[in-house]
């Protein structure tokens, strides 16, 4: 790194042609000499100063945990400047006369994480240590858009990010480290309110649920150009279901406590499915006939509702299961015949029968559940878990608790580890070969990739 790259050389040809005034000023040359070499003083004196300034490197990291953490530049135990706390975590100033070859961090209990001199170079880092027992690392950290809602991987290294309170997407190359955002039209880019997405590979589509809009914008999946926006009857659009075997996209509405059903070849809306409460996840019985749909909360606003079951030929609720809470997503097993749904009231993942649609457990895990992802081996269950809210101020607000990502293991049953995030933790996939884990922090506007070790 050179030291000097904010300092322009000084020649005549860039300095003096600005200072030295012009022939036709005529005035005695000894005068004009004395001002050039005192201009030239004052430029040399200011070029120094800034070289001293350049001689200290300024390194800004995130660090979490952060309480009790220690600090190693080259060896030498170094304490640095505290410029902001969140909970466990805290952003650090570290001020070096020479430049570092290596910031080694470490805290009892954590696996140690270096920064190399190039890492340093950059100004800024994260820092996030696992626990020694952790099966996970996280390997990178992405800031983006405001509120990143959802994560979906949309092929073996990218992920979309919807932004509730920007004007798209974020599509994040988890290896590359590079970042787009891909946006509809400006009349509806700039409403905002990007919520879910869904990726339709036999059409080669990305859509966007938009909730501002009501609407549906559809990209090409390899381009990731726009293609054409699906505007709903239904108000507030939230989760995007795809049924395989009707072929049919179905889309939860908040407000209108319904369900729309969408026919991708024409991108129309054919038919609307009332609800009784607010329905949020959705999911498919084998053979595609049933509809099993996630109660969040009923007409009144109060979250006591149960999974429901539907018979699509007659949209008739043909059984609802479970305890009254706020079931939140859901996802099938159909090798186990088993079907999962989060429940952010008795913060816990129910596990239901696709049998017979009984309770088989109840998974207790960290408070306000949100996504649940299962591994491509169906071995582990991932569950994005919000953390309390703030009891002042309510959710949309950091809470004094940052949320956890819990696994589960489901031959057990059993969470086999939690691992502490950021704040409010949301939107969660796993990639198609299982390696990776990608978590958004909704209030931090962030996300992090974790890789699995021996993966």
């Amino acid at each position: 790194m050179n030291r000097n790259s904010l300092v322009p050389e000084l020649t005549v040809s860039n300095f003096g042609k600005n200072m030295i005034e012009p022939s036709s000023a005529r005035r005695p040359n000894y005068l004009k000499r004395s001002r050039f070499f005192a201009a030239a003083a004052a430029y040399a004196a200011f070029a120094a100063s800034i070289c001293v300034l350049c001689a200290q490197t300024v390194f800004d990291v995130t660090v979490q945990p952060f309480a009790d953490t220690r600090f190693f530049v080259d060896g030498v135990q170094t304490t640095p400047r505290v410029l902001e706390t969140d909970n466990t975590l805290a952003i650090l100033r570290f001020t070096f006369a020479d430049e570092p070859q290596r910031l080694e961090i470490r805290h009892e209990g954590f696996r140690p994480v270096v920064l190399t001199h190039e890492e340093l170079c950059r100004k800024r880092g994260v820092a996030f240590l696992s626990p020694e027992d952790s099966d996970y690392d996280v390997v990178s950290v992405f800031q983006t858009g405001a509120k990143p809602k959802s994560v979906r991987f949309i092929n073996d290294t990218q992920a979309a990010v919807t932004l509730l309170e920007a004007n798209g997407a974020d599509i994040i190359d988890t290896q590359s480290g590079t970042v787009r955002r891909i946006r509809p039209p400006a009349d509806y880019a700039r409403k905002e309110g990007f919520v879910e997405s869904l990726v339709l590979p036999e059409r080669n589509e990305l859509w966007l649920s938009q909730m501002s809009a009501s609407c549906v914008h559809v990209f090409d999946l390899n381009t990731l150009d726009y293609k054409r926006s699906v505007k709903l009857t239904g108000e507030w659009c939230k989760v995007m279901a795809y049924n395989s075997v009707s072929g049919r996209v179905y889309v939860s509405n908040w407000i209108s406590r319904d369900i729309s059903v969408i026919n991708p070849a024409a991108y129309e809306e054919e038919r609307k499915i009332p609800v009784a409460a607010v329905p949020r996840g959705m999911a498919f019985s084998r053979d595609g006939s049933y509809l099993y749909c996630a109660q969040f909360e009923d007409s009144s606003g109060r979250s006591r509702c149960k999974l429901i079951k539907k018979e699509l030929s007659t949209f008739k609720t043909v059984s609802e299961s479970g305890t009254p809470g706020a079931k939140r997503h859901i996802v099938t097993d159909f090798r186990a015949d088993r079907l999962y749904v989060s429940d952010m009231l008795n913060s816990c993942v129910e596990v239901y029968s696709l049998k017979d649609d009984s309770l088989i457990a109840s998974i207790k895990v960290f408070n306000n559940p949100n996504t649940v992802v299962l591994s491509p081996d169906r071995s582990l269950l991932y569950v994005s878990c919000r953390g309390p809210n703030n009891p002042e101020k309510g959710y949309l607000y950091k809470g004094f608790k940052m949320g956890r990502l819990d696994i589960i293991d489901t031959r057990t049953l059993e969470v086999t580890e939690s691992i502490e995030a950021g704040n409010q933790p949301t939107g969660l996939d796993v990639s198609p070969d299982g390696r990776t884990v990608i978590l958004s922090d909704f209030l931090d506007n962030r996300v992090r990739v974790f890789r699995r070790r021996g993966q």
